[in-house]
């Protein structure tokens, strides 16, 4: 209540959580209700603090003190250039779902971390039956999640340098993300619990497939602006319907 003003209107129209846990459940929704607050809940606005700690722990491991103090400006910058992307993901899904589903921000936001975690849980159990060449496949997933200058210089030697099991939760949670940002959380919801880490290693090998076909695409002699739009729409369904999932 001190939040608002006499009139009943909030003191601000929206709250960006820059700390976990700073604004209550109960609160959150009693802003959302009685003044329309929009929240920003601090699982979604603090994702990059937890993805600049798995950079952290990542240089630790593949790359010697030398080898970081050498690179650390370009590892710097390409960290930041990483978090912004990933932030943008983020409240690109959050603010979609938000409008097309209704509810609160904050509930939203914990639907979206929910079905991460779904999906990690269930890659991480299919992962354990793939086979050592069949997961090697899946290693693209964590180089191109790291920042280019530390993959560059220790990606070749990740399996000596990282643990197994850090290598297979990063595969799972890479995969993970990269499905509910591009597909949405009801896509994921949709899809038996039994089936849903199966149906996103399919959609790795579908990806692949698009990125064939708009590279075909490239030389194939027809106006520019036609072309944009096809690969505009190969970019936003293509995987999902060669999938034959919707």
């Amino acid at each position: 209540k001190h939040f608002l003003r006499d009139d009943g209107s909030p003191s601000s129209p929206l709250i960006i959580e820059g700390a976990n846990l700073f604004v209550t459940n109960e609160a959150r929704q009693a802003l959302f209700d009685e003044a329309n607050v929009i929240i920003v809940k601090d699982s979604s606005a603090n994702k990059g603090g937890v993805i600049t700690s798995s950079y952290e722990i990542c240089a630790a491991m593949m790359l010697t003190e030398e080898e970081f103090f050498q690179n650390k400006a370009a590892i710097v910058q390409e960290v930041l250039s990483k978090v912004r992307d990933l932030a943008k993901m983020e409240a690109t899904l959050l603010f979609r779902e938000f409008e097309n589903y209704g509810g609160s921000l904050p509930l939203v936001s914990q639907v979206i971390s929910n079905t991460i975690n779904v999906a990690t849980d269930a890659l991480s159990v299919a992962l354990d039956n793939l086979s050592k060449e069949d997961r090697a496949e899946l290693l693209p997933l964590f180089r191109d999640h790291l920042p280019k200058t530390l993959a560059a210089l220790s990606f070749d030697n990740v399996n000596e340098r990282v643990p197994d099991q850090y290598i297979k939760n990063a595969i799972a949670s890479c995969l993970a993300s990269k499905l509910v940002y591009k597909e949405g959380t009801k896509f994921i919801e949709a899809q038996p619990k039994e089936k849903l880490a199966n149906i996103a290693l399919q959609y790795v090998l579908k990806e692949k497939e698009v990125a064939m076909l708009k590279e075909a695409l490239a030389s194939v002699n027809m106006p520019q602006q036609e072309k944009d739009s096809i690969i505009k729409l190969l970019d936003a369904g293509g995987a999902r319907t060669a999938l034959g999932k919707f």
